[in-house]
């Protein structure tokens, strides 16, 4: 991939990452913004489905149907204080999927030189 200088009007914008840490059963996860579609409090789930011996709550949002998975492949046995909906695309396809959480803060940065950084991205670019 070939690197470039950013223009100075934006260069700003990517010396930081900025970070949302969801709380799931006491264990923290960091995951990027960008990848953060929306966070929903106090969700009800439309219905709760088995799926490959684990117990997965759908959530109904217009046209989506967001399968909400617990990111430990845990089951899904008590309603969450918040559902983190996470966006996704593989080449012209765009999918939601979505993180329970007991707590969730939404303000966080780390400098892009963070040694944490790429093991956050990873999985969402």
């Amino acid at each position: 991939m070939k690197t470039f200088e950013l223009p100075k009007s934006i260069s700003s914008l990517a010396e930081k990452l900025q970070v949302v840490e969801m709380v799931w059963h006491g264990v923290p996860v960091q995951i990027p913004k960008f990848a953060v579609y929306a966070i929903i409090e106090q969700p009800i789930f439309d219905k709760v489905v088995f799926k490959n011996d684990r117990q997965i709550g759908l959530l109904y949002l217009g046209r989506y149907k967001i399968p909400v998975l617990d990111p430990f492949q845990g089951d899904i046995d008590c309603r969450p204080n918040f559902a983190l909906i996470i966006s996704h695309s593989r080449g012209n396809r765009f999918g939601l999927y979505g993180y329970p959480a007991d707590h969730i803060a939404s303000n966080m940065q780390l400098f892009s030189s963070h040694g944490a950084v790429r093991r956050i991205v990873k999985g969402y670019v």
